[in-house]
């Protein structure tokens, strides 16, 4: 069975579900939310992306989600949309005459950005659609970043529109008439999505965000409002039925709801037919959105809205020229190989009777030169072991520390060379007491910085007598030629 990891998020929790699908049927292994925090690096803030990332890593580590591919749906705030009337049209058009409304009336959209849309209405006039729209930096950045976590998306969908395919890829849990127009409520913290939904599709959509307190009143005083005036883009049809996502228990908005002549059915995402949770979890309505997008990943069908992989008008095949171009490529490149490789030939072959000369020459000068050399080889090493012992120890009291932080009991001098290394003249070998390692490590670092002395690393050992010298140690300096 495969398994898939669907999310989505607000500006304070991280929803998830995680779930392996068979056929048609969704086994949801585990489903839950976790708030997001909003860490500080230094004095700034993190980005709202890099808090999600590092909510989304820990969560993963603490229920061990293994790498799997992810269902994203985002928020209103992440989206840019624009309701547009288009002149009767082809449907392959729809995209490229969007793409030109979406330039001029959505500040800073480039052509690259990745661009969706709802067709609510198709008639002899032409079409009304809502056009869906994020920056290509935003899409490559989620999907960078979820992908170096080991979750590469397959979807990036919209959570209005994951809601209401829950609804649509039910209709036979629907009450009446399944043709007839219905308003999907989806809540998600304090943000709203109404979408109405009629004859299997999506025919307006509404996004807001209540206030925290009384929002049931708020919720149901706005529906009234809503569905009074109309919703932007809907066509003028009654709406009577209202789904909400839930176990039923939100009573007082029913009550709301029913109180304004509606008919009000709940739709428990956790417990349709084709969905199965190895796991209790309260307020399963927060939880549609997630489940839409499994239950459509489950039928294989293609989401309302995808903006990985968005509608777009199809490319009329033209194999003349990509061939053309492909042959002269391969020309050009099969001429530039062989001119290269040729002209790498002769600078090898000129540089190879180069090098046979100057090895000739070393060879002849290096048999001259090698009586001296022994000579002066030998003269170095009797010259190194000529060092003046009484300036190494007055160079040696100028850096030592007083009494009060280091006793010298004994110092020893080797001449050299040392390991038939010319660069030493000799060694002094100190053994004593000190008062703290610090100490030593300040005379190691007073000796090296004169550039005639190299030390090893001091060895303290605790002092078994104790008293105002709580440390011995041993080290060994090594006296350089000047």
């Amino acid at each position: 069975m495969a398994k898939f990891l669907a999310i989505d998020w607000d500006e304070t929790e991280c929803r998830y579900a995680v779930a392996a699908l068979h056929n048609e049927k969704i086994i949801v292994r585990d489903v839950g939310n976790v708030p997001i925090t909003m860490p500080t690096e230094g004095n700034v803030s993190a980005s709202p992306l890099m808090s999600l990332a590092r909510t989304f890593h820990s969560l993963c580590k603490e229920k061990q989600i293994g790498s799997c591919p992810l269902l994203l749906s985002l928020g209103r705030n992440e989206v840019e949309w624009i309701l547009q009337k288009l002149p009767p049209c082809k449907e392959s058009e729809i995209p490229l005459l969007l793409k030109n409304q979406v330039l001029r009336e959505v500040p800073g959209s480039t052509e690259f950005d990745p661009l969706d849309y709802l067709v609510f209405e198709s008639s002899s006039d032409g079409h009304r659609i809502l056009a869906l729209t994020i920056s290509l930096a935003f899409r490559k950045s989620l999907v960078r970043t979820f992908r170096s976590l080991g979750y590469p998306p397959l979807h990036i969908g919209f959570r209005a529109g994951n809601a209401a395919e829950l609804v649509l890829r039910n209709s036979a849990l629907l009450d009446g008439d399944p043709a007839d127009p219905r308003l999907v409520v989806d809540t998600v913290g304090n943000d709203v999505d109404l979408v109405v939904v009629a004859n299997g599709r999506i025919t307006a959509l509404r996004s807001f965000r209540l206030p925290v307190e009384h929002w049931q009143k708020n919720l149901a005083d706005e529906i009234e409002r809503t569905l009074t005036i109309g919703l932007e883009g809907a066509e003028s049809v009654p709406v009577r039925h209202v789904v909400l996502f839930g176990d039923g228990t939100e009573t007082k908005l029913q009550d709301y709801l029913s109180q304004c002549g509606l008919t009000v059915q709940f739709l428990n995402p956790l417990t349709l037919p084709n969905v199965s949770v190895t796991t209790e979890m309260g307020d399963s309505g927060k939880f549609a959105p997630l489940i839409g997008s499994l239950v459509v990943q489950s039928q294989k069908i293609k989401p309302v809205i995808d903006f990985l992989h968005p509608k777009e008008a199809p490319k009329s095949a033209n194999y003349a020229r990509p061939i053309l171009l492909t042959l002269l490529l391969l020309g050009v490149a099969c001429f530039g190989l062989f001119y290269w490789n040729w002209n790498v030939v002769s600078r090898l072959e000129k540089r190879l009777a180069e090098v046979k000369t100057e090895h000739q020459q070393v060879a002849d000068a290096l048999q001259q030169l090698q009586p001296s050399w022994n000579v002066q080889r030998q003269t170095y090493f009797w010259e190194s072991q000529n060092v003046v012992w009484l300036d190494v120890l007055k160079e040696l009291s100028e850096v030592l520390p007083n009494s009060t932080d280091l006793v010298v009991a004994q110092m020893t001098f080797t001449t050299g060379p040392i390991n038939n290394n010319p660069r030493f003249a000799g060694t002094i070998t100190l053994t004593g007491m000190v008062r703290d390692p610090s100490v030593l490590q300040k005379l190691q670092s007073d000796l090296q910085l004169s550039g005639r002395y190299l030390v090893l690393n001091p060895t303290p050992s605790p002092n078994p007598a104790g008293g105002g010298y709580p440390w011995l140690f041993r080290t060994t300096i090594y006296r350089l030629r000047y």
